[in-house]
Order: structure tokens, then C-alpha cells, then sequence
């Protein structure tokens, strides 16, 4: 992660640059509450402030994270309390006089701004939706950030913008004065961005109204199945808790398939002998086991022969039906990996190839594309070949700022890659959506479900594709799940539920 921030540093600076603000804050009010000759309702509500902007905004990154919304949920509402009384302070100060207009009157415009996100990011969380002003204000605010961070910014808590304190009463030196000076044109620049690209947010939550109710075209030979994807990555044992928590998921969608993903940690022998217990009921049950082993960036800690014995436990112990050798995320973390080399792709399949067919020839190995970039393409053109040793071609589909044309483009481009192929003479493996999702948290739980349809609407007219794979089973690593950090079962869970139970009647019913 250090190479990746010193690779690129620009997620440090907006790290750095809201450190700096909380710094000010905090500073500030500490001083405005000691000064016995401002007005006491004042100095408290400065106090105030300056006490709680901290623990509000680690309450604001902890409880986006099913992890760390297990104590803190109930108090989230503090969020809002502490922006909307940021927003008294300074307008107080304003009011009486103890600010320049030229610094204020910047200061509370982005206060109130602020919130506004304040309070959709609270309704978000809470019911899965926020009015439509408020929930474009959640996708402006991603897109500002995501200048910096790129699609990192749509599902990390640390897109939080911290509020601003009034500086009242006359800068004491200069230096003070030139850091007033950067916060007003900061505070100015950012309202005015936010601003800009609010039309924008607003037609981004508008664009997924078009496959609110799209259907999905049955497949009665039973060529399109359904699948769910369960648990966090896992880096042990699969947590008792997860395992509770995501069994709803399986009643809902009585999958075809399930997907496992396993980080590093996770394919120790006794992890690996664990997650086959649990899983043994689904095995049972006739539902197809799909593994991956997940990938950040160019392998190091984690290096090809380390994968390679890690391959070799997963086909012995947990025996899944399909197995993904390197799975990166559908969508980039804060510190952006650098992404794996098209050579690197090609060597690693074609030794987990050899490795799947001296272990367990019976499991049939897959390649997923997530960046459906210039390195994916190339990777695609390669193991859709007739003699390549790729079984299954995957690819992950999930929206982006613009909402759902970015769904559409990634579905058109995993169609342009097909019929390129198949005029080069390719081969017939089966396409699975390996991860489809949508954005609950910048879009609202009702563009998560649109988002979800319109994938599997596509794939199911699609006789390539074989099977979809619906993504994140819940906020484990950011706002992408089907359940909410909060334990809140989002929308989509029943809605695709239902359509996938249909789906599957039709199939027994042939």
C-alpha cells in the first residue's frame, strides 16, 4: 500500500489537506472558547463543535464498513448534529459581527452544503434512499472527490468532507492569516464544483429509471443461472457471524452458484477445511462452488509460487466446481494497485491450468475482467482463443459516476470483445457476469436494484452467457453490498430475488 501512495500520491494530499481542516477546527474553537469577552452562547456552541467534529467523523468513516457499524450504528445521527451546528457557529459569527463577510459568507455556503451530504448520507443509510436534491448532492460530492481518487471515491468512506469553523475575531499573525486565506478560496472552490456537478448528480440517479422494471428473457434449457456471491474476503476461517448474516441471501436467491473469495490468509489449510464445512450443505444441495483467489495490483507479498500452493490447497480441500486463480476488486480501492500485466495474466492461467488439470481436472478454471481496460482487452482476446486453457471468460459490471451508461458501456464493450473474437475464429467458452452490483450508497438503494436488472436483462438475451453472479453480499469493504453496513437488507434483495426464483420456474417447468 505504501508503494502504491508514493506511486501516486494524490489520495494522500485529500487525506492530508481534510487532516488539515479537522486540525483547524479543532484549534480554532479550542481558542474562540476561551475568550471571556466573546458572547457565552458563542464560545459554547464553538465548544461544541470543536469537541465533537473528531468523533463525528470517525463515526462517519467507521460506520460506512459492516465491520465497524457493529457498536456505532445508533449513533450516526451525530454526523448531521455536528455539521448543522458547524453551520450555526458560523452563521452566529456573521451575525454579530465577529467575522469578515469576505471570509464568512464562503465559509457557510460550504457548511451548508456540507449539510446537505450531512443529512442524505444519514437517509441514505438509514431507508436506502434520500430525496432526489440530496441524493445528486451524495453523486457531486463522489465526483469531486473521484477527480483526485478516481471510482474509489463512489464506495470508500473517506470521501468525507469536513466542515469548517468560523474564524472570528481578527487573524493574531500573518501566517494565520494566509491560512484564513487558503480555506476561504478552498471553501469557495469546492462549493462551486459541487454546484456544477449537481445537475450532473441529478442525471446520473435519473438514468437507472429506465431499467427499473426490465425483465429478465427466460432460458428454459437452463443455459443461465443465477449465482450469489458470500462472506467478506476471506483472510481465515469464514466468520460465524458472516455466515448468519448472509444465509438470507441464499433462501432469497437460491443460487446456482456461490462465489468465495479468498484473500491471502485465507487459503491456510486449516481456513480452507473450515469454509468446506460450510459449504458442504450447499454441495449438497446441488449448488455449483466457485472460488477466487483475489489480486491487488502486480503480486508481490503474495508471489506466483506462494499462489501457486495456494491453488493446489483450494482444488484439494474446498474442491470448488470453478476456480478463479487471481480476482481483482470490481471497483479500485483508495490506493490504486497497479494492475497486473497482460504476460503476468497469461503466465499465471496457463500454470493454474496445468496445476487444475495434475489436482482436480474436473474443476474448470476462469478469468474474470474488472477495468475492462486496454489490459483486459488484451487478456480477453487471449483466453478466448480455441487452445487457450481458460474455461470460463468472466467480467465484473458495475456503474460508475455517470450511473447506468457506465453499465451499458461495460456490457457493450464485453459484447464488442465477443464478436471480435468469434470473427477471429474463437473459441465457445461460456461468459458469466462474475460480479454485478450497483451503487447503493452514491445512487440509492432503488438504482442498486436497476443496475442489477439491466445486467442480468442483458446477459439473459446473451446465449453466451451462462451465469451471472450478483456481487458484494454486504458493506464488508465499502458501500456496495446487498445488505447495508447497518445489517439493513437493501432493495435489490428481494426485487432480483423474485425475478431469479422466476427465472428458475420457468427452467423447472419446461
Amino acid at each position: 500500500m505504501l508503494h502504491d501512495a508514493l506511486r501516486d500520491p494524490l489520495p494522500l494530499v485529500v487525506v492530508g489537506i481534510a487532516a488539515a481542516v479537522l486540525a483547524w477546527d479543532v484549534a480554532l474553537a479550542g481558542w474562540i472558547a476561551a475568550r471571556r469577552e466573546a458572547p457565552r452562547a458563542f464560545t459554547q456552541l464553538a465548544a461544541f463543535c470543536g469537541l465533537l467534529v473528531v468523533p463525528s467523523l470517525v463515526v462517519g468513516i467507521a460506520s460506512a464498513t459492516e465491520a465497524g457499524a457493529r457498536t456505532i450504528s445508533g449513533i450516526t445521527w451525530i454526523i448531521p448534529v455536528v455539521a448543522i451546528a458547524m453551520a450555526l457557529q458560523v452563521l452566529y459569527a456573521l451575525l454579530a459581527r465577529l467575522v469578515s463577510v469576505l471570509v464568512g459568507i464562503p465559509i457557510l455556503l460550504y457548511d451548508l452544503v456540507l449539510v446537505a451530504i450531512a443529512v442524505g448520507d444519514y437517509l441514505v443509510a438509514q431507508t436506502g434512499s434520500a430525496p432526489l436534491a440530496l441524493q445528486s448532492v451524495l453523486s457531486a460530492r463522489d465526483v469531486i472527490v473521484g477527480i483526485t481518487v478516481g471510482r474509489a471515491a463512489l464506495v470508500s468512506p473517506l470521501t468525507a468532507l469536513v466542515p469548517m469553523i468560523a474564524p472570528a475575531y481578527p487573524a493574531r499573525w500573518r501566517l494565520s492569516g494566509a491560512v484564513r486565506a487558503v480555506l476561504v478560496l478552498a471553501a469557495t472552490a469546492l462549493t462551486t464544483l459541487l454546484v456544477i456537478e449537481w445537475p450532473r448528480g441529478v442525471a446520473a440517479v435519473r438514468s437507472y429509471q429506465v431499467a427499473a422494471g426490465e425483465p429478465m428473457q427466460a432460458r428454459p434449457r437452463g443455459d443461465f443461472v443465477i449465482g450469489v456471491r458470500l462472506y467478506p474476503v476471506l483472510d481465515g476461517a469464514p466468520p460465524a457471524r458472516a455466515v448468519k448474516a448472509d444465509a438470507p441471501l441464499i433462501t432469497a436467491f437460491a443460487p446456482d452458484v456461490v462465489l468465495i473469495l479468498l484473500d491471502t490468509e485465507g487459503t491456510r489449510g486449516a481456513a480452507l477445511d473450515s469454509l468446506a464445512r460450510v459449504l458442504e450443505p450447499l454441495r449438497a444441495d446441488s449448488v455449483r462452488i466457485a472460488v477466487g483467489l483475489r489480486v491487488e495490483g502486480r503480486p508481490s507479498s503474495f508471489d506466483d509460487t506462494d499462489r501457486l500452493a495456494a491453488i493446489e490447497r483450494v482444488l484439494t480441500r474446498v474442491k470448488p466446481d470453478v476456480f478463479f486463480p487471481a480476482l481483482a476488486d470490481p471497483l479500485p480501492r483508495w490506493f490504486a494497485a497497479t494492475p497486473p500485466t497482460v504476460a503476468w495474466w497469461r503466465d499465471m492461467m496457463a500454470r493454474a491450468a496445468r496445476e487444475v488439470e495434475r489436482v482436480r481436472p474436473r474443476t474448470r478454471l476462469g478469468w474474470s475482467a474488472s477495468r475492462l481496460d486496454v489490459i483486459d482487452s488484451a487478456v480477453y482476446a487471449w483466453a478466448a482463443q480455441p487452445d487457450a486453457p481458460v474455461e470460463i471468460i468472466g467480467a465484473a459490471i458495475y456503474p460508475s459516476f455517470s450511473g447506468l451508461p457506465a453499465v451499458n458501456a461495460r456490457l457493450r464493450a464485453l459484447e464488442r470483445w465477443h464478436a471480435q473474437s468469434q470473427q477471429r475464429g474463437g473459441g465457445t467458452q461460456p461468459h458469466w457476469l462474475v460480479n454485478v452490483g450497483g451503487l447503493p450508497h452514491a445512487h440509492g438503494d432503488a438504482a442498486q436494484t436497476a443496475a442489477i436488472r439491466r445486467a442480468l436483462a442483458w446477459g439473459s438475451r446473451r446465449p453466451w452467457i451462462g451465469a451471472a453472479i450478483i456481487g458484494e453480499p454486504a458493506d464488508y469493504d465499502g458501500w456496495l453490498g446487498l445488505r447495508a453496513a447497518n445489517g439493513r437488507p437493501r432493495a435489490a434483495i428481494g426485487a432480483i430475488g423474485l425475478a431469479a426464483r422466476e427465472l428458475r420456474e420457468v427452467r423447472a417447468g419446461r
